[in-house]
């Protein structure tokens, strides 16, 4: 677990740096040239300080379908992300941990703008961990649904490939960026067999884990000031990160700091998705893949041991935390099927993003 005493440079942990040659043409035909789009607001609301945005609809061409993605945000100046009344809203939503354990429920698709605050002055340890638990599922089963259905695409064009078929230009094109994406070359002929060791989901039981190890369930000085959940680090001057307190002189890492949980947990994953350090992960997981075995955290565990400079010992930490908190229940929990984000806390995604002028769009095919 980071701690004051112990921050400092712990493995592989930096981002993979991304090229965005591709991405940023792509952005300029499907974007900029068509021209300014709008957002309107429903008038449907969860209650009366709740919003409903949806978000504006572009079409870059025929091959794509583009869906309105919808953001319901509880909008609310006073409201703030403190322990009690987060475990408070999460009742309201019925969302139980022991039902979603049983998979008696969907885990609802409730994204806090940040963590909680007071999770330490909760008496019981129980409350402390299941609001943990309850905050992170489904910001990690939402990455790893959005990676399912780039997986899906990608597998059809191997598919097509192998069979000796051409793809279209739409097809080449959206294979090009999603390789850059994921830190391979996207010049020629994309390796979509290469590229799908990449592109795949990380347990869940796995990312609670050490996100539980790295973060102490969320309590940590970087996790609070920083939605920092992983012990990722920074050497990039324009990244927003923490300085650990015991960084020796002529140091200049940092542990990197994100807007929320959300970003933290997509930068996670595409981490070990892309960073060489994970290579044996992704084989690993390629090969439960091939042997139609259940991809799950402690079959993966024994591949991270680039993660930490502990090592071995770190592997028998997060091997313990999926056993003693039966963290492998939660790999075959799903999302509600509403296909609607509630975004909650004192100052919204949506707001945030439309202060910077971004506009998340869901481009599916």
């Amino acid at each position: 677990m980071q701690t004051d005493a112990n921050e400092g440079l712990d493995g592989p942990r930096g981002t993979a740096a991304r090229i965005w040659g591709l991405s940023a043409l792509f952005l300029l035909i499907t974007v900029i040239v068509p021209g300014t789009v709008f957002i309107s607001a429903s008038s449907r609301s969860l209650d009366r300080t709740a919003r409903e945005f949806l978000l504006p609809v572009l079409r870059p061409d025929p091959g794509f379908t583009v869906e309105i993605a919808a953001a319901t945000t509880r909008h609310d100046p006073t409201f703030t992300l403190e322990a009690k009344a987060t475990l408070d809203l999460f009742h309201s939503r019925e969302y139980r941990i022991e039902a979603v354990r049983s998979g008696e429920t969907a885990v609802p698709r409730l994204v806090l703008t940040d963590l909680p605050t007071g999770m330490t002055a909760l008496e019981k340890t129980d409350d402390r961990k299941a609001l943990f638990v309850k905050t992170l599922l489904p910001l990690i089963l939402l990455a790893n649904e959005q990676i399912e259905l780039d997986r899906d695409r990608l597998r059809r064009l191997h598919a097509l490939r192998q069979s000796g078929q051409g793809l279209a230009p739409q097809d080449r094109l959206w294979l090009a960026d999603l390789a850059i994406r994921y830190g391979l070359s996207g010049d020629g002929e994309v390796n979509t067999k290469a590229l799908l060791q990449r592109v795949d989901v990380v347990p869940v039981s796995l990312a609670l884990a050490q996100a539980a190890e790295e973060s102490g369930w969320g309590t940590s000085r970087f996790a609070q000031k920083g939605n920092a959940l992983f012990g990722q680090l920074t050497f990039k001057a324009e990244d927003e990160g923490i300085v650990p307190r015991n960084r020796r002189q002529g140091e200049t890492h940092r542990f990197r700091s994100f807007d929320d949980p959300k970003g933290s947990v997509e930068s996670y994953i595409h981490n070990l998705n892309t960073h060489r350090a994970y290579t044996q992960f992704r084989q690993m997981r390629a090969s439960l893949r091939s042997q139609n075995k259940p991809v799950e955290g402690l079959m993966l565990v024994n591949s991270l041991g680039a993660y930490s400079e502990r090592g071995e010992d770190y592997l028998r930490t997060i091997r313990s935390l999926i056993r003693a908190n039966a963290l492998s229940d939660f790999d075959k929990a799903v999302l509600s099927e509403d296909h609607m984000e509630e975004v909650v806390g004192p100052r919204t995604r949506a707001e945030l993003a439309r202060d910077h002028g971004v506009v998340p769009v869901s481009l599916r095919r």
